[in-house]
């Protein structure tokens, strides 16, 4: 029997309901996929990997098939500086967080130092280890078969 793919990092967790989804311009010489968490520049005009705690301004860039210059080593299609990409700061989105969500009480985090844990930065967890509380998120789901939860945003 095949396993049937339910959803993909980046896709809306729902088609209905308050969402707001910025059109920014990457920066930096990072490459950034769909699903991503990443973090609004101080301008407010564009959108930067996470490299720390501050500024905790975060979204996740929304499952979009346009825009996209650069390939990641994947060979998939990625954003790079310049592109402009959709990131969602509020509304349902599918996201891979570094470990199993199992409680959708429990609070969301950003890595946003390298420390203890082997898990990049930005990557979402439910633990605190070397992260920032992502401001105003929610688990809505608790992982799936694919390693995926839906992460309600309300603005940073």
């Amino acid at each position: 029997m095949v396993q049937q793919i339910t959803a993909r990092p980046g896709q809306k967790g729902d088609l209905i309901g308050p969402e707001d989804i910025l059109q920014l311009h990457a920066t930096g010489a990072s490459l950034f996929n769909d699903g991503d968490v990443v973090v609004r520049t101080t301008d407010g005009k564009g959108f930067a990997a996470v490299a720390g705690a501050t500024p905790t301004k975060f979204g996740v860039i929304v499952r979009y098939n346009l825009g996209k210059s650069g390939v990641n080593p994947n060979g998939s299609e990625a954003y790079k500086a310049g592109d402009i990409a959709p990131i969602m700061m509020i509304g349902k989105i599918w996201v891979k967080p570094s470990s199993p969500v199992t409680d959708i009480t429990a609070k969301v985090y950003v890595k946003t130092a390298n420390g203890t844990t082997a898990a990049p930065l930005g990557s979402l967890s439910s633990s605190a280890t070397d992260g920032t509380e992502l401001p105003n998120a929610s688990w809505e789901t608790v992982t799936n078969a694919e390693g995926l939860a839906i992460l309600r945003l309300r603005g940073a």
